[in-house]
């Protein structure tokens, strides 16, 4: 048998999805049936699998430790981080939430690779500092609450207790937050405007396609606000103001409207990258998260323009006055 109290990061869950993340390979129905036939007990009753679970409640699992072991047992691979692995990029950090700048060609979170992800890192980093013990965190891992693409820079939010991570995924739910993007394009659109329009995701070549209206019940509809900063030869400097966050929506968008984003291998102009890399070193989309407040919360946070951004806008004659205040 083992007994657990229920700490301030499992709170306010239901019993079963909590049971979900402490034994992941124990199927759902299993559980549940464990629950009706009192293997499992919530304060020493039966509880239902909806039940809600409070800082203080007392668990008790009529499995042995090493059935126990075995649910609780993950398939994902267990990364090692070296010392001369590059280190985070902290804009801010308080008791509660880690923010940081992610650098391009790193993936947010964990994929089905072996690829190690801005979360491995922060994750490590948090253990070293003491901010997080997996050993008493049973069912909560610091997670990214917002993503972006692998090669794509800027703000990633990580709570590093589940209270704080409910609130954040709120703020993003209830669109309760302000994210500004910066980005090189091929073009020269308005002074403003905006671009609204439905995405449908094809997960297995994992590209994104627009049209003005809904093709299917599962398309998103996707808004997105620019203005143009300065143009300059043949390219332009926008300021992007996301009303939706869908996957490769900025760089969708914008190419659907014959703008592509400088350095995009996927949605970009092939010619132009190839002559911009052999040129000016430009490797991947020059798209920048500049700045993301969650309104409600009165947070804000601004992060650095990368080198290679600051660098292109020299080289292609930009103004060097310009700032990433936004």
């Amino acid at each position: 048998m083992k007994e657990i109290i229920i700490t301030e990061n499992e709170n306010n869950q239901r019993l079963d999805r909590f049971l979900k993340k402490l034994m992941p390979q124990a199927s759902t129905g299993f559980l549940q049936k464990m629950l009706r036939k009192k293997r499992i007990k919530l304060n020493g009753q039966k509880s239902e699998p909806s039940t809600k679970i409070i800082t203080g409640d007392v668990l008790h699992i009529y499995f042995s430790e090493e059935t126990i072991s075995n649910f609780r047992s993950s398939r994902t691979l267990n990364k090692k981080i070296s010392i001369n692995d590059a280190s985070l990029d902290i804009i801010y950090e308080d008791s509660s939430l880690l923010v940081l700048n992610k650098p391009s060609g790193i993936l947010t979170q964990p994929d089905k690779t072996d690829e190690l992800s801005l979360v491995d890192y922060a994750v490590d980093y948090l253990i070293k500092k003491g901010d997080y013990n997996p050993k008493v965190n049973l069912t909560f891992t610091p997670a990214c609450a917002n993503r972006l693409d692998k090669n794509t820079t800027g703000i990633i939010l990580v709570p590093k207790n589940y209270k704080t991570l409910q609130s954040v995924n709120e703020a993003i739910r209830e669109d309760q937050t302000q994210k500004i993007y910066y980005t090189l394009i091929l073009g020269h659109p308005k002074e403003c405007g905006e671009i609204i329009g439905y995405l449908k995701k094809d997960p297995v070549k994992n590209t994104v396609t627009f049209s003005e209206k809904p093709t299917s019940a599962t398309d998103k509809k996707s808004i997105l606000n620019y203005e143009t900063i300065e143009s300059h030869g043949d390219y332009s400097l926008l300021k992007i103001t996301l009303q939706t966050g869908r996957s490769h929506q900025i760089r969708v968008q914008l190419s659907a409207m014959s703008y592509p984003i400088l350095g995009d291998p996927k949605y970009g102009n092939r010619h132009i990258n190839s002559r911009l890399y052999e040129d000016f070193g430009v490797k991947s989309q020059l798209l920048h998260s500049a700045k993301f407040s969650l309104t409600t919360m009165n947070k804000t946070f601004e992060a650095p323009f990368p080198y290679i951004f600051l660098k292109s806008l020299k080289n292609f004659g930009f103004s060097e006055s310009f700032d990433a205040a936004v």
